[in-house]
């Protein structure tokens, strides 16, 4: 199945539903500040209030720092961004990196909050990442610890995917 990709804005990967693009700081200051200042964003990404002008400085940063690899995640039906995902703390020498999903756009969000986000965890298995555990209380936010699912993914088995 071919996507026409014409009235995209600049795809980077394409899927089926949705697109990565590249950020562009100067349009997509305001989404990106919204979205750090939800609270339940917040809970886990960002402590700190976030201004638009203060969101496109984070996201110029973000593309210079050489540790962070962002991109926005748009719908195809209508370019409409309702996400970041992205991968930080790139370590050149390990080769490894942090992945990350925020689906700020809340319309695209399940009924559960992001702790009990089933549909999350769903959607990692199903990328091919296997549950290593979970960090107990290892994130202060708003008065209360909170636990941390982690997973990975390693590179045999990211390649052995793609051969399968």
């Amino acid at each position: 199945m071919t996507i026409d990709t014409s009235k995209m804005q600049n795809p980077f990967i394409v899927g089926e539903r949705i697109y990565l693009r590249p950020l562009e700081p100067a349009q997509d200051n305001h989404l990106y500040s919204t979205w750090m200042n939800d609270e339940e964003i917040r809970r886990y990404f960002s402590i700190y209030p976030t201004s638009d002008t203060r969101g496109k400085e984070r996201l110029e940063l973000l593309y210079k720092d050489g540790k962070h690899i962002i991109f926005g995640v748009a719908l195809n039906e209508d370019n409409r961004l309702i996400g970041l995902v992205g991968l930080k703390d790139i370590n050149y020498i390990n080769q490894s990196a942090e992945f990350y999903v925020i689906i700020g756009d809340r319309s695209g969000w399940g009924k559960q909050d992001m702790e009990d986000n089933i549909g999350g965890w769903r959607a990692d298995e199903k990328a091919g990442f296997t549950y290593e555990g979970t960090l107990r209380e290892v994130i202060l936010r708003f008065g209360k610890y909170n636990n941390v699912k982690v997973y990975s993914l390693l590179r045999s088995e990211y390649f052995k995917q793609l051969s399968s």
